[in-house]
This record gives structure tokens, C-alpha cells and sequence, in this order.
């Protein structure tokens, strides 16, 4: 039997894209087998899980220009960009409660993508209670040089993206024979070697593994979005991504934006979904 996953892509608020595309298969009644997100990938990937549309639209704009959600502020207070306590907890308990009984009680795998600081690899870990796993997704979507490193059951944890950014390979060789893989960047889209990859090394000096992922960061990726295509080709993945360049930031603060940025995403995931569903039914 074909088992199917869906792989999704980070990106900081370029998530955005995903939760359009997630929520239109929502819309369709769309499942798969097993869910990898990274960083964004993960926090969109929740809320499919737990069959709450509409919701990672929210969750990305609603809250841009209220100051207790992200911002210097809390970067110069706390070393972290997006205000923990507001961002996993007020939002999810009681602002914009996120559905933890669907969530768990869906059979699907969900997989947070998290990097280890210490061996500079990434680590693929199910989550089957969303609430009392917050922290293992949050991991996933800790932005290198904008938060604290999250230490978990003696573990130091970042962003996934780091060091598996499109985890298309573990997908495969979970047994997956089908792979939907959403990407945040246009096709045609190649990484080049981080700005930010000096202050990197300053930052994670005690982390020479992590600093070694993470100059190698663009090459990775580059080889991970070849690798996508050939899939792609192979019929082993089916991939939905902007077809133009995007022009929403990481750290966007602009909510129309966004919201455009997801409306392309339900489109897209639209004028494919005849193909999708033949290509999962295949």
C-alpha cells in the first residue's frame, strides 16, 4: 500500500503561502499518512492535523502590530524576537485555542523538525500531545541569532531549517512512496550563502557543529530542492510552490501582505487539485 506524507517547508512568515494551500486541501477533505514541518512548516502542519482552517491565517496575521506578540522589544528583554508566553500559551489557550483533542486523536504521524546545536544534525520528533509538546514544535520555528536556544530533556534545540529544510529524504525513507511538498519559494528559487553566517559563528562558537550546518546551510538546501525536483519526475513527490518570486520577509509586519501571500496559496493549491488527487489515487 502507497503510504503518503506531506512535507512542508519553512520560511517565517512566508508560512503564510502554506496555510492557503493547507487550508484549501482542508476545505477538500485531503489527508495523508504522515506530516514533516519545519519551523512555519510545523506550526501550519498543526493546524491541518487538527482540521482547523483558517487558523494558520490567523495565527500569522492577526496578532503583526500588537506588541505583545514580536518585535525588539522583546528581543532586547528576553533574546527572543516573538514573545514565548504570548505566542505559546495566550494564543493557543485562550486567544485562538488551538484544537488539542483533534490534533491527538488524528492518526496521522506528525513529525516537529528540530536541529541539534551539539551534533549539528537534525532530529525528526513525533508529537502525539500537542500541548504537552508546545515546546518540540516551537523548537522547530526558534529562529537562529532571534531567540534562545530551547533545551528539552537535556537537548539544545533550533530551527529546523538549519539542518533539514525540506525533509523529503526522511519521508522517503519513513516508507513514503507519495509526498506532497510545499515549498515557501519559487521555483527556480537558489539559496546563497548566508549574510548572517558570520554572526552565526560568533553566536554558536561553542556549537562547531552547529556553525558548520549552518555555513553549509545554502548548499544543503540546494541540493535538497535538486533532489525535490528529480522526485518530482519520478512521481515520488508532487510539489506546490509560488510560481513568482515572493515578496513577504521572514519577519514581515505587513498583514495585508501576508494575507495576499495566503489567498495565493488556496489558488494554487486549486488549479492543482484535480492533478493532486489523481497523482495520491495513482
Amino acid at each position: 500500500m502507497n503510504k503518503s506524507a506531506l512535507v512542508l517547508e519553512g520560511g517565517g512568515m512566508r508560512g503564510a503561502y502554506t496555510a492557503g494551500v493547507l487550508d484549501y486541501l482542508m476545505e477538500k477533505g485531503i489527508s495523508f499518512d504522515s506530516i514533516y514541518g519545519v519551523s512555519a512548516g510545523a506550526l501550519t502542519g498543526a493546524n491541518f492535523k487538527a482540521g482547523q482552517v483558517g487558523r494558520g491565517l490567523r495565527t500569522f496575521a492577526a496578532y503583526l502590530h500588537d506588541e505583545r506578540y514580536a518585535g525588539p522589544q522583546h528581543l532586547l528583554k528576553t533574546g527572543d524576537w516573538f514573545n514565548i508566553d504570548f505566542s505559546y500559551n495566550k494564543i493557543p489557550n485562550e486567544l485562538d485555542p488551538a484544537d488539542y483533542d483533534t490534533f491527538n486523536a488524528s492518526p496521522v504521524n506528525f513529525y516537529s523538525v528540530v536541529s541539534n546545536v551539539e551534533t549539528g544534525k537534525a532530529e525528526y520528533i513525533r508529537i502525539t500531545d500537542l500541548k504537552q509538546q508546545m515546546d518540540l514544535v516551537r523548537a522547530s520555528a526558534t529562529l537562529p541569532l532571534l531567540s534562545n536556544i530551547v533545551e528539552i530533556d537535556g537537548k539544545k534545540y533550533l530551527d529546523g531549517g538549519s539542518c533539514d529544510s525540506i525533509p523529503l529524504k526522511k519521508s522517503m525513507a519513513d516508507g513514503h512512496s507519495k509526498n506532497l511538498v510545499v515549498l515557501t519559494q519559487h521555483r527556480g528559487f537558489t539559496k546563497k550563502p548566508s549574510a548572517n553566517r558570520y554572526a552565526c559563528r560568533l553566536m554558536y562558537k561553542k556549537y562547531p557543529n552547529y556553525v558548520k550546518a549552518m555555513d553549509n546551510r545554502h548548499n544543503m538546501y540546494n541540493r535538497q530542492l535538486k533532489l525535490v525536483y528529480e522526485m518530482e519526475k519520478q512521481g515520488k513527490a508532487f510539489v506546490i510552490q509560488p510560481a513568482a518570486k515572493v515578496e513577504v520577509s521572514r519577519l514581515e509586519k505587513n498583514p495585508a501582505r501576508l494575507v495576499e501571500l495566503y489567498h495565493q496559496g488556496k489558488m494554487d493549491a486549486a488549479s492543482c487539485y484535480e492533478r493532486l488527487v489523481e497523482y495520491l489515487n495513482k
